[in-house]
């Protein structure tokens, strides 16, 4: 799901410092996803990288210096299909990529 896990949150403050302590900072946020090897589906990945836009964006960072996109599982760490748990948890993931400094 898109919902953000705990264990995920302390990053997220630290992403969003980091924005805050450098204000022309621009990233995307690049959402993916597991077990699905249709290309074309994306929009599970779009939601995770959109749940991350906002948030940023509802504490203070400016939508101009966000981009977000989804590429569902096209772009895995691990082959499709996982082999274990831990090769999809590692396909369910949100990237950040500077786009500038």
């Amino acid at each position: 799901s898109e919902i953000i896990n705990p264990e995920s949150e302390p990053l997220l403050e630290q992403l969003l410092l980091v924005m805050e302590l450098n204000p022309y900072l621009e990233i995307k946020i690049i959402g993916h996803m597991c077990c699905n090897p249709d290309p074309k589906d994306t929009k599970l990945s779009f939601r995770r990288a959109s749940k991350i836009f906002t948030y940023l964006n509802e504490n203070g960072i400016q939508q101009r210096r966000l981009n977000y996109i989804g590429l569902g599982s096209t772009e895995s760490i691990y082959p499709l299909p996982e082999k274990s748990e831990e090769e999809r948890v590692a396909n369910r993931r949100v990237e950040i990529q500077i786009i500038k400094k």
